[in-house]
This record gives structure tokens, sequence and C-alpha cells, in this order.
């Protein structure tokens, strides 16, 4: 994920980057920004890449589908 300066965000998403950023004013986080994916196939691809990741996660950890999400919602 790519740390940008909150005054070059405007930029950034007027070129209309599709990549994730984390927004820092004066080295504090702001927030993050997710561009919005703009194809029914960009969609698709990215479910099918949570889906593998997912997957992978859950096979290297020995982890269950209900574990998972409960280490990942967890405080």
């Amino acid at each position: 994920m790519k740390i940008v300066q909150v005054n070059e965000l405007e930029q950034i998403v007027i070129s209309e980057e599709k990549e994730a950023l984390r927004v820092e004013s004066n080295g504090q986080l702001l927030g993050y920004f997710y561009p919005v994916i703009r194809s029914q196939a960009e969609i698709d691809a990215a479910w099918e890449r949570m889906e593998q990741a997912t997957e992978k996660v859950m096979r290297e950890t020995g982890m269950d589908e209900e574990t998972l999400v409960r280490v990942l919602t967890s405080d």
C-alpha cells in the first residue's frame, strides 16, 4: 500500500490511480483510500484473489473459516 500526504490525494485521485492508499498528514494516519473498481471483470478478479488468499491462510494456519473471521474481527 502506498503512503501519500493529504495534499497529494487530489492529484492522485484525478490521475485515476487504482492502488489503495494510506493517507497521512504530518506523519499521522488520516485514513485509507480505496479506488472504486470500474468493471465487473475487475470485481470478479478481486473476489477471486480474496478467495485464494483466504484459502491459503486457512490452509497454512489450519484455521477454519469461523476462526479466521473471529481473528480478523477481534479488537
